[in-house]
């Protein structure tokens, strides 16, 4: 092997290793993870996704693209649950550091640029959600192995590789129409620009339109039918959507992301729009302005931008050293030669390591303890039964209580998430005990979890309507179980 494929094969090592770590050190996974497993565990149950879920709100139906799902229920088959959920999802990220180098290299030509293009893809801190189990794990490695192949359509097996990441990407996740656009983008201003396009690229992109829709109307047309093309925003509700979508912030994104990749990616991005010297970095800024769109019209979310926005930023950063290097050698400062690589290496992990294991360390999961009260509601309340919890927190109700839950975030096709998302902090802020109850017997919730991850959100120690005479304390600890006793009588 040689020495380059050596070192390339050590970040990727230490990539997820450093994962792994922190992926451990932290007990459970992330809320929403434990709607995707409980998908995954019926998947390897019955053979077939759970298009109509009787648990969540209460009982609704529920519209997904299933690869993911069926990839990781066939994992499921033969290797315990910690590893489907915790070593899996980390290898699949990891494994964009390879991706990365091979793009940054066929970009530049330059060994030590895609080297250094790998290594800071695998410490981006936006990446560093190592306790996720989620689809975007297997949908951002799809998404540039489809890059990557679409850069070299010309070669035969490349070609081939296309076919099957961008299929599985269709079946995977959105983000494939975010390909798409990118595409287009790029197509566009290269005619704009006079640049002949490769007839190849042309044919892929058509027949990837057109497998795409097909797609989105396989999985989705019930969706399309009732809500039109308003389906695609998912039906946030109007009172969290800034959770989901929050204003632009420079800060953040520079902790995110790392500010070296952003500043030398805007260099890169400029230089590129203004001089088009290179056709392969030019695909990527088009990607770059796919994914700004995407985010302005509020068609992804802005952590997901954020990640794909840094994997392109790694990978052209590549551009940035190549063009260093060029200068330094063309002018006095080419004794300097020298101390480029080290001090660029260390600039590298002092600005991506650090943030990267912060990042991790601040992902947001239930503890060992709120875990505890879930699974006792499991073992002591009847089967029908509703319980209310916070958003973040139904999933826990319906993969570890096994019960029916108010609300969590999976908003669509559901028609009263608007009303929901109001009466349900209402629930956890109203001191006045008859509209609690009004609304509790409205959603037909029996029990109501107060954990400390429900008084951290609203700001509260105590339910202020739960009064021993109509909530039973059922279940004590750090996180309390009430079941409710009382009910409204209307006057007919």
């Amino acid at each position: 092997m040689e020495k380059n494929k050596k070192i390339l094969l050590i970040i990727f090592i230490i990539t997820l290793v450093v994962r792994l770590v922190l992926a451990f050190s932290i007990p459970n996974l992330t809320y929403e993870s434990y709607y995707h497993l409980r998908h995954v565990e019926h998947i390897k149950e019955t053979g077939t996704p759970l298009f109509q879920d009787p648990l969540s709100y209460g009982g609704r139906e529920v519209l997904f693209l299933p690869f993911f799902h069926y990839l990781m229920a066939f994992f499921d088959l033969f290797l315990p649950t910690i590893v489907i959920t915790k070593i899996i999802p980390n290898i699949l990220i990891a494994l964009i550091t390879i991706t990365s180098y091979f793009t940054a290299k066929k970009i530049t030509k330059n060994e030590t640029a895609s080297l250094l293009s790998s290594l800071i893809t695998g410490f981006l801190p936006i990446l560093f959600f190592t306790n996720s189990f989620t689809v975007e794990t297997l949908s951002l490695p799809l998404t540039f192995l489809t890059i990557y192949a679409f850069m070299n359509i010309n070669s035969k097996k490349h070609l081939y590789l296309y076919v099957i990441s961008f299929l599985l990407l269709s079946l995977t996740s959105f983000s494939a129409f975010l390909v798409l656009i990118g595409f287009g983008i790029y197509l566009l201003l290269s005619k704009i620009e006079n640049k002949k396009t490769n007839k190849a690229e042309v044919e892929v992109i058509i027949f990837s339109l057109f497998f795409f829709l097909w797609v989105q109307f396989l999985f989705f047309k019930s969706s399309f039918i009732r809500k039109g093309i308003s389906f695609i925003w998912q039906n946030i509700p109007s009172n969290i959507i800034s959770e989901y979508f929050p204003t632009f912030s420079i800060p953040q994104a520079l902790l995110l992301v790392s500010i070296i990749p952003v500043l030398t990616g805007a260099y890169i991005v400029y230089n590129s729009l203004f001089h088009l010297k290179n056709q392969k970095a030019f695909l990527l800024i088009s990607f770059v302005i796919a994914t700004t769109i995407f985010t302005w019209l509020k068609l992804i979310m802005f952590k997901q931008s954020l990640a794909f926005f840094g994997v392109i930023l790694a990978i052209l950063f590549a551009s940035f050293y190549n063009d260093m290097e060029t200068y330094f050698n063309k002018t006095k400062l080419s004794g300097y030669n020298r101390i480029i690589l080290p001090v660029t290496v260390l600039l590298l992990l002092l600005s991506t390591v650090i943030p990267a294991i912060s990042s991790a360390l601040q992902q947001d999961t239930p503890t060992n303890e709120e875990i505890e009260a879930y699974r006792w509601l499991k073992d002591h309340t009847p089967k029908e039964s509703g319980v209310l919890t916070t958003l973040e927190e139904g999933h826990l109700v319906t993969y570890f209580s096994q019960r029916k839950n108010m609300m969590d975030n999976q908003f669509r096709m559901v028609k009263d998430v608007e009303k929901r998302a109001k009466d349900i902090n209402a629930l956890f802020t109203t001191p006045f005990q008859t509209l609690a109850l009004d609304l509790l017997q409205e959603y037909n919730l029996r029990y109501v979890v107060f954990t400390p991850s429900a008084k951290e959100k609203y700001g509260i120690t105590k339910i202020n309507y739960a009064t021993r005479n109509c909530f039973e304390p059922i279940f004590k600890g750090e996180s309390k179980i009430y079941l409710v006793k009382c009910e409204i009588k209307r006057v007919k």
